[in-house]
């Protein structure tokens, strides 16, 4: 899967580009099937964290099954310990993308869920995905897998065009640790666009562009997989010891490079 110039140059100018049908609906049933065996299954997650949404943790909403409130599983052991997982951060439909924007020498920075449940999945601001992680350059970039129709309705991506040129913008700590976004009056929804998606299609953005998806006000899900691609001659600015948890990487292609990633 290439990209054509129109969308090369769509992702340089505007921070990023949609690529329809990278999931069939085979993988995409693949997929969310094994998500529910964590949700609503006995499937234990090994090496990475699920978060449940915040109302229902603080006793707000009450509901049938825990999990209905799954908000977000994060973590690369979702790649290192589930094949399914590990599939999809592998799949020569996105990883040729990513080769496209980044080069031939490619490791996985992230793995993650992000479930919006029926009618209480919540919004998250704007914000963007570079202050997470502490590595240069800044220009990982996010692939945002649509497994349901996104829509305005359930919580879309919306993105701010262009807005990776404005560089590393200042972030604050809300509702919880993770939380992290920008101050109210930096952007108003008005700055961004809405990226409705068709299932299988995925959403690739620079690490720096701002966006935010509103809540899901509908009685269907709407989920998506995160997968994260850096340069192998990224490096992070932390050492092991002072990196989050959560920040580590994964080969995917390529060659790796000493004091690198």
């Amino acid at each position: 899967m290439a990209l054509t110039d129109d969308a090369f140059a769509q992702y340089q100018e505007k921070g990023y580009v949609v690529v329809e049908d990278v999931l069939n609906e085979d993988e995409r049933a693949t997929v969310k099937s094994r998500l529910r065996e964590y949700t609503h299954g006995d499937r234990e997650p090994e090496g990475f964290a699920t978060q449940t949404e915040p109302a229902v943790e603080r006793g707000d909403v009450d509901i049938d099954d825990p999990g209905n409130a799954v908000r977000k599983m994060e973590g690369l052991g979702m790649v290192e310990e589930d094949g399914v997982f590990r599939d999809v951060a592998h799949h020569e439909g996105i990883v040729s993308v990513a080769r496209e924007l980044l080069g031939p020498n490619l490791k996985l920075l992230r793995s993650a869920a992000m479930l919006k449940p029926p009618e209480i999945g919540s919004e998250k601001s704007f914000h963007q995905d570079a202050p997470y992680y502490p590595i240069r350059p800044l220009d990982h970039c996010t692939v945002w897998i649509a497994l349901d129709e996104a829509t305005p309705e359930n919580g879309c991506m919306n993105v701010v065009p262009g807005g990776h040129t404005d560089g590393l913008l200042d972030h604050e700590t809300r509702k919880y640790d993770t939380d992290i976004v920008v101050s109210d009056d930096t952007y108003d929804t008005d700055d961004a666009v809405e990226v409705p998606m068709e299932p299988g299609s995925a959403l690739f953005s620079h690490c720096l562009v701002p966006h935010y998806t509103a809540e899901n006000t509908t009685s269907d899900w709407r989920r998506a997989l995160i997968m994260s691609y850096m340069t192998a001659r990224s490096r992070f600015t932390l050492s092991a010891e002072e990196r989050p948890d959560y920040v580590d990487s994964h080969h995917i292609t390529g060659e790796s490079f000493p004091g690198c990633v």
